[in-house]
């Protein structure tokens, strides 16, 4: 194992996270606060899981009595996605191959993250993409390793 697999290998809490549109910063599309957690292992697996903090809690413990705009409003709050992941050191990059996602369209596909590795974080960034109000954004995730 190269010593940049050793550096990602492990468990990571999400310590920031936002988007920049041109010279702005602006809150990550899970909100102000989110929380989360990445793991890299050793056989080249990966899972992601991303959660707005402010989540509401659903009117009831029984998921057949949650109304349909509790579930779509949860769903819209949280993010998870796992399969493999390859790093390309000389792009500067990580692509994690999803196996299986929260968003349906997301498995068999690729996403591509700019990393950077600190001596404390793991910062990972998407390429520019377009959102609905037209304006393209990159969306950067800092992690910080805990196991």
């Amino acid at each position: 194992m190269d010593d940049l697999m050793a550096r990602f290998i492990g468990t990571w809490e999400l310590e920031d996270s936002y988007s920049q549109k041109r010279d702005r910063k602006i809150a990550f599309p899970l909100g102000e606060k989110v929380v989360g957690r990445i793991n890299y292992d050793l056989a080249g697996n990966m899972a992601a899981q991303l959660m707005a903090s402010d989540r509401k809690i659903f009117s009831s413990r029984n998921p057949q009595e949650v109304s349909d705009e509790e579930y779509r409003v949860a769903f819209q709050g949280y993010t998870s996605y796992f399969g493999t992941f390859t790093i390309d050191a000389a792009a500067g990059t990580v692509t994690h191959h999803v196996l299986g996602a929260s968003a349906s369209s997301w498995p068999g596909h690729d996403q591509l993250r700019y990393f950077e590795l600190t001596q404390k974080n793991l910062i990972l960034k998407t390429p520019p993409m377009r959102g609905q109000d037209g304006e393209k954004s990159v969306h950067t995730l800092i992690w910080k390793k805990i196991i």
